[in-house]
This record gives C-alpha cells, structure tokens and sequence, in this order.
C-alpha cells in the first residue's frame, strides 16, 4: 500500500465519518471505499486488510491515524454473531 492510498483511504473513511454526522447519504462513500479496499488489498497490512473486509471502518481509520488499534472493552467483537 502506497502512502497516497493510505491517505486517501484516510481522507474517505473521515469524510464518511463526516457525512454520517450529518445525516448524509454514504453511498458514494461506500463506492469509494470498496474501490480502495480492492486496490490496496494485495499489499496492506493484514490487520487494516481484516478490518476493512468486516467493514470496521472505525477500527480502520484508527490503524490509519495511530498504526495500532486500542481495543474498547465495550466494543463487540468483529466475528461475534449479532443477537
């Protein structure tokens, strides 16, 4: 993964953040996102790479902003099923 991908993968998960706040449509957001996460799929880092294809997308931009992610105790697990 270049440092220009990572970047834009940056910028697209904030401004999807961004729009969700804002109670907009993240459908393009989406589109984008998929788009990267195919591109960058063959040379990310295998933890960015699980998080994007379970669509952590917090878990994400964490690994992004910090290279680690701090596990929230309140946060379910990605593979736990949902009730």
């Amino acid at each position: 993964m270049t440092s220009i991908q990572a970047k834009d993968l940056k910028t697209t998960l904030t401004a999807m953040f961004d729009a969700i706040a804002k109670k907009e449509n993240v459908a393009d957001h989406l589109l984008k996102l998929d788009a990267l996460q195919r591109a960058i799929a063959p040379t990310a880092p295998q933890q960015l790479r699980h998080f994007l294809e379970r669509r952590s997308y917090v878990k994400a931009l964490e690994y992004l902003q910090t290279g680690i992610v701090i596990d929230d105790p309140n946060r379910p697990e990605c593979d736990e099923p949902h009730p």
